[in-house]
């Protein structure tokens, strides 16, 4: 007989399973078919688990939407681009930083990005959360603005507020899909596209 031990950790690797495939059915339901018409049946029958093993184990629909967005925005990768970016001494190092570390954001968690996109079309609580997730990565890329004004690296006339939205605009929610989804263009081609543009638009020339 199992040690009691091996048996909880057996029983706590059964759920954070089942909690993997519930959220990979919401999240592609989301998508596919929408958040305001996307059901908990629908979910759970994708899932292959009772409707109340949906509940037991994340939770209702606005629950497992903020467990996605946050599983995107909380990425450990996000966090190690930042604190590379805080301590980079080379401004063209910093946007290489940054195309890096946004092409692994869109590339890992591609559907969670188009959910972040589509907060127009979902119920009012939904698209709060999808706009809170899309503000927690305009953050992150203000910190490369703030280390770009630090190394005195912007050309003139861009302040931090300026330079964050053109890196929102090169690095943010919509400029990956276009280049990859819609263009046809490989990761590595809108990395490298998008992190000399960006360089053309904010470094100072040498």
């Amino acid at each position: 007989m199992a040690a009691p031990q091996a048996r909880a950790t057996r029983r706590q690797e059964s759920a954070e399973y089942t909690r993997k495939v519930i959220l990979a059915a919401a999240q592609d339901l989301f998508v596919t078919q929408g958040y305001a018409t996307t059901t908990i049946s629908d979910i759970a029958a994708r899932a292959g688990v009772a409707v109340a093993t949906v509940y037991t184990s994340v939770g209702g629909k606005p629950t497992l939407l903020r467990a996605l967005i946050e599983a995107g925005v909380n990425d450990p990768e996000n966090a190690q681009t930042v604190a590379a970016v805080a301590v980079a001494t080379d401004p063209a190092e910093v946007l290489r930083l940054t195309g890096a570390g946004t092409r692994h954001g869109h590339e890992s968690h591609r559907q969670t990005v188009l959910l972040m996109k589509g907060a127009a079309g979902m119920t009012a609580s939904a698209a709060a959360m999808a706009r809170d997730g899309a503000a927690a990565y305009r953050r992150a890329l203000r910190m490369s603005a703030v280390r770009l004004d630090e190394l005195s690296a912007l050309r003139p006339g861009i302040t931090v507020d300026r330079a964050t939205e053109m890196l929102w605009f090169f690095f943010g929610l919509y400029s990956w899909p276009q280049l990859v989804d819609e263009g046809g263009w490989s990761y590595d081609e809108a990395e490298r596209w998008l992190v000399d543009r960006a360089t053309e638009a904010l470094l100072r020339p040498l």
